[in-house]
């Protein structure tokens, strides 16, 4: 049978604690939650005692209970916070920090703390100061919580500050390096934004939307540069006022496959723009004759990628240009087999008859492109390209960034900052997991929910790490985490 307390015994009760009734005496024990393998399910483990409960006294601290130097708890007095997360990102993400600090030297503070919200529950700015009262961040950087509408002026002002942007993205490139360029649409629901305009996404929706263009090094995987663009401006007209505000010499445009036309190439060289653009398989640029002749494979033009062997041939186009086409081999394999199975499931699709007219441009990839360069750095610049998609595809989804409700352009320049910072964050953490061989184990997300469970609790003013897991302590190791 259930035991009802009373009301003057449950007004003692706090999260992570639980009343117990021995021999007609209330007590007051820590507990706390663990998943037990075993049972496949959580199981609760009991802790020490804290004191006692009565009517007249209320609580009354148990005089066992001691921490450091013999501080005796006063329950009352407790607080906790979320503390694991907030160390990750005063420990690791120092580099960013530090050039926060000398492109915003009065407010690099408070943008460190709304990106962690952004980061860590990716929260709109009116979530903003619930999150940073339950966080510990606000005590590593000295500053106190801070309200919406403090937020959004901070956003405000900084987003009139586009040369102190510039100043902080151009702090990570680094010479040489090799530079690709792409963009994406961003839905806007405000009729305050003037970059927003009604027009077709890459998804074929008719909305309001401004265009976003991302420069990324193809060396450190990172982010380097963005800009925000109206959304009836081609990509191609912007790319190279982009060039020339990031202080980019050099980059190679590496668009998809829908991005072809000859105006647009046209346009591209006028501009004297470098690139590699996908062809389409049923491009009339693409000859197939080696192919179906089985003559594509000559001397030694092939390399290795990730495991598998690449065939290739280059032809020399007019204009300066260059088609360069590719035969994969396994995926050749593979699309062959895919073909075949759908002309039994599929039929009113495929046929056998359709098989064998288009099999000899199964696995094939081509590019054409200005670069004269060999074969294997080709290939492998534009297979990089699927690292600026997953850039995106984390601030659309993971970020939730896909769409907008910023009333004006300012407070939206504002807001894009931060999710640019936020996102070198998150990608910062996903090259470290994947240079670990961790991401097949745990994922970015995963990181930042385990370590949000770390905390620390506040007793008679006094700060201390709260009791984690033993899974969490070794995934804190496996990254490199060390709590003091």
């Amino acid at each position: 049978m259930k035991t009802t307390h009373p009301e003057w015994a449950l007004a003692h009760k706090k999260p992570g604690c639980e009343l117990r009734l021995i021999r007609g005496k209330y007590y007051l024990y820590e507990y706390k939650t663990v998943y037990d393998k075993v049972k496949k399910g959580p199981r609760k483990i009991s802790g020490p005692l804290l004191g006692s409960i009565t009517e007249n006294e209320g609580f009354i601290p148990s005089s066992k209970r001691e921490l450091e130097q013999g501080v005796v708890v006063k329950f009352n007095d407790m607080q906790c916070k979320e503390y694991g997360i907030s160390h990750l990102i005063t420990s690791q993400f120092s580099e960013y920090m530090k050039a926060m600090e000398m492109a915003f030297p009065n407010e690099w503070k408070e943008l460190v703390a709304i990106a962690y919200c952004r980061f860590v529950y990716r929260c709109p700015l009116k979530s903003i100061p619930f999150r940073l009262a339950s966080s510990y961040l606000p005590e590593l950087l000295s500053i106190k919580p801070f309200s919406e509408k403090q937020s959004s002026e901070l956003l405000n002002r900084i987003g009139n500050q586009r040369s102190k942007m510039l100043e902080y993205m151009r702090s990570f490139r680094r010479d040489g390096e090799h530079i690709l360029m792409d963009a994406t649409d961003v839905f806007s629901s405000s009729k305050n934004i003037s970059l927003s305009k009604t027009g077709y996404s890459k998804n074929m929706q008719y909305e309001p939307l401004f265009n976003l263009m991302y420069i990324y090094s193809s060396q450190s995987r990172m982010p380097l540069y963005y800009r925000l663009l109206p959304g009836n401006i081609r990509d191609v007209k912007a790319f190279k006022n982009c060039l020339l505000e990031a202080g980019l010499q050099k980059a190679v445009i590496v668009a998809d496959k829908g991005f072809y036309s000859e105006a647009n190439v046209t346009l591209l060289q006028s501009e004297q723009l470098a690139f590699i653009l996908p062809l389409k398989r049923d491009s009339h640029l693409i000859d197939y004759q080696d192919l179906s002749q089985n003559t594509f494979k000559k001397g030694d033009s092939f390399f290795e990628h990730e495991k598998r062997m690449i065939w290739y041939q280059i032809t020399p186009l007019e204009n300066g240009l260059f088609l360069y086409m590719f035969l994969d081999e396994s995926l050749r394999v593979k699309e062959d087999m895919d073909y075949l199975i759908r002309t039994k499931t599929v039929p009113e699709n495929f046929s056998i008859e359709k098989y064998h007219d288009h099999k000899h441009k199964f696995g094939t990839l081509t590019f054409l492109s200005p670069v004269e360069d060999t074969a294997q750095s080709i290939y492998e610049t534009y297979k990089s390209r699927m690292e600026i998609e997953s850039l995106f595809d984390t601030m659309k989804n993971l970020l939730e960034s896909d769409h907008t409700y910023m009333q004006n352009d300012q407070t939206l320049e504002g807001w894009m900052f931060i999710n640019h910072i936020t996102l070198q964050w998150y990608q910062h953490l996903y090259i470290d997991l994947k240079e670990k061989n961790l991401l097949k184990k745990i994922s970015v997300n995963d990181v930042i929910q385990l370590l949000t469970d770390v905390k620390k609790i506040r007793i008679n003013d006094k700060w201390y790490l709260n009791e984690y897991t033993t899974h969490t302590r070794k995934l804190m190791e496996k990254i490199g985490v060390v709590l003091p």
